[in-house]
């Protein structure tokens, strides 16, 4: 137990736990007065980037998020099998199902409604808080980049892989509030979350494997 609390992962997951507590505790007490500043944001960046077209906002929106991530989720698992990397498998595979609940069992806590419907692109229903397309993308994100480290060799397809992945954990929760389906804050608690998950999910990764290690010593 000792090996999983001193990893850096954990410790960062210990952080994040307590920076999303704060700026959730802050957000829920102070909605009448951020909702205005977000309305604002949000404006600001439909105004800024009003040229893009609504069908590929929604495309990236979606993407890996129809069918529970199946065009991500089946290649990866793939690959964890031909790999024989298992414990990988289980914690993509139950980190992505228990946040999934999570994500569910804040926004019924919180309860924040959307924006106003005439502010969406798209029909949206639910509560607002936290977004669960940032949560999951930041969640995904951090993994894949953790597993694509830890398994590439080749510098030029890691930085490559590396880099596609940012840009896209960054990117969806963008569209969300381009297409006025969540505030800003929404996206910021939920990009906060799926980092928070990830570490935690990836120091159990770390603590199995060392195990597995140090079992066959």
């Amino acid at each position: 137990m000792r090996e999983i609390i001193k990893s850096k992962f954990f410790i960062a997951f210990i952080a994040l736990l307590f920076i999303f507590a704060l700026y959730s505790g802050f957000l829920i007490s102070n909605l009448s007065t951020v909702t205005p500043i977000d309305l604002k944001i949000m404006t600001s960046i439909r105004t800024s980037f009003d040229f893009l077209p609504l069908t590929l906002v929604v495309l990236i929106t979606d993407f890996c998020f129809t069918s529970y991530f199946l065009p991500i989720l089946v290649p990866l698992f793939g690959l964890c099998v031909y790999l024989k990397k298992y414990i990988p498998f289980f914690c993509v595979a139950i980190g992505l199902i228990a946040l999934m609940h999570i994500v569910s069992y804040l926004k019924h806590i919180v309860c924040r409604d959307r924006p106003d419907v005439l502010l969406q692109r798209i029909a949206e229903t639910g509560y607002s808080y936290p977004s669960g397309h940032s949560t999951k993308s930041f969640f995904m994100g951090l993994m894949l980049l953790y597993l694509v480290n830890s398994w590439l060799k080749n510098k030029k397809f890691k930085y490559a892989f590396s880099i596609f992945i940012i840009l896209w954990m960054l990117t969806v929760p963008f569209t969300r509030v381009w297409l006025g389906v969540h505030y800003p804050t929404d996206v910021i608690g939920g990009m906060l979350l799926g980092a928070t998950w990830g570490c935690f999910m990836i120091s159990l990764i770390e603590y199995f494997n060392n195990r597995k290690i140090s079992l066959r010593k």
